[in-house]
């Protein structure tokens, strides 16, 4: 559908489902993208006033604003549906997006388990007490439905893990490739002292807490590594084998101390707030992943490679690229510094790109590529699936204290 503008540039033609943090983010990083012409066509949102700001803030004809979000996916011209929404619609969007021939963005995580689904979302409650075997039969299920879907209607699948395509995570392969290295572990985690979000309170919202909605960024560099590690080397992936993990509820903990003991902002209900998982891959080599919801000063994105004949440290974000002190909370109050952090006072990572540093620009220029050649992203659909069936195992062995294997295909073994 795309096709030249009177620039001479390729144009491509986006329509957005969301219009929220994650829609800007995505919004921003297509005005970076060199030598192609965006044209966002369409969106909807849940809010007619989040439409209406968003139209304003990237200077868009507000009639461009469908309430009907099915409706505009299936009308609207356009080459992408970019779906930015919580979670539990991700897989709807997704199936319509197929079904009306268009190419696909997705926030992450690809989908998950989020109740009942013939029970209105509101009436819901207390999803997270729900057996994990349960969760991950009907997660593989769901997986299932989606891969054949897409494959079927030969669209392209773009899964938004900014963190793939961040600069130290692909300088990290830069390196490991030059060094020839055997990656024997990874150690890496997302923390920060909790999301402001409603949605990230109720697993019927979010398909769980911390370990999916922050560790999905981990759990999916370290899949991409190790397939990445194995098509160099071996001409395959390597992929996961299995996990064992931990998850817990510091909230219970924090409600009791008095308040000026307690700057933690996450107030789960049903979900967790902190975890811990190890994936063992085909090769026996290792993972390490931290998630948590209860970590003070600011996030804390970071992965470390320990190689064969090299060691790689890396700091997605709160890394010193600029340090910004503060005798109070005044001098800095209308700057923005890092996200999540609680105070301004004393020394701030004052990051000075932090969606550049966190891979988004990338990301996006990635998937409008991948649909004006008709190739596949780096970040597609094999990755979102082996990611969201690894976080459910992780969820089932934190459940059984046992380790679990990650499934083949989309049944349990």
């Amino acid at each position: 559908m795309h096709k030249k503008g009177l620039s001479g540039l390729d144009t491509v033609k986006i329509a957005f489902i969301g219009t929220g943090f994650a829609a800007r983010l995505h919004a921003e990083a297509y005005k970076q993208i060199p030598n192609v012409d965006i044209k966002i066509s369409g969106l909807s949102s849940r809010g007619i006033e989040g439409a209406r700001k968003f139209c304003e803030e990237f200077r868009l004809d507000p009639n461009i604003i469908n309430r009907d979000s099915i409706d505009l996916i299936h009308t609207v011209e356009a080459d992408i549906i970019d779906i930015c929404t919580p979670p539990y619609t991700h897989s709807k969007y997704i199936i319509e997006a197929a079904k009306a021939g268009k190419h696909i963005i997705c926030e992450k995580p690809l989908t998950g388990y989020f109740g009942d689904p013939s029970v209105p979302i509101q009436e819901r409650d207390n999803i997270g007490s729900i057996a994990k075997s349960k969760m991950l039969n009907e997660v593989l299920k769901e997986c299932k439905t989606l891969h054949n879907e897409i494959l079927k209607r030969n669209v392209i699948f773009g899964y938004a893990e900014n963190w793939i395509y961040a600069p130290p995570i692909t300088k990290t392969k830069k390196l490991v490739q030059k060094a020839k290295s055997k990656i024997l572990e990874i150690r890496c985690g997302e923390s920060h002292s909790g999301s402001h979000s409603p949605f990230a309170s109720e697993w019927k919202y979010t398909g769980g807490g911390a370990l999916i909605r922050m560790g999905c960024h981990p759990y999916g560099a370290v899949i991409h590594l190790k397939q990445w590690e194995g098509k160099e080397k071996e001409g395959k992936p390597i992929r996961p084998q299995s996990v064992i993990a931990t998850t817990t509820k510091n909230r219970d903990l924090l409600d009791r101390l008095p308040r000026e003991q307690d700057y933690i902002v996450s107030r789960p209900k049903d979900v967790e707030d902190w975890s811990s998982g190890i994936i063992t891959f085909e090769d026996k080599t290792n993972a390490v992943v931290i998630a948590s919801d209860v970590a003070l000063g600011g996030i804390e994105n970071w992965l470390n490679i320990y190689g064969s004949n090299v060691r790689i440290e890396t700091k997605i974000s709160n890394n010193n690229s600029v340090m910004a002190y503060a005798p109070t909370e005044i001098q800095f109050k209308d700057a923005y510094t890092i996200e999540k952090t609680e105070t301004k006072a004393g020394w701030s990572h004052a990051q000075p790109s932090e969606d550049w540093m966190t891979g988004y620009p990338f990301e996006l220029a990635d998937f409008v590529h991948s649909v004006l050649t008709a190739s596949e992203p780096i970040s597609n659909l094999d990755l979102a699936i082996e990611t969201i069936k690894v976080i459910y195992a992780a969820y089932l062995s934190a459940e059984t204290g046992k380790r679990i294997q990650i499934p083949n295909n989309f049944t349990i073994a």
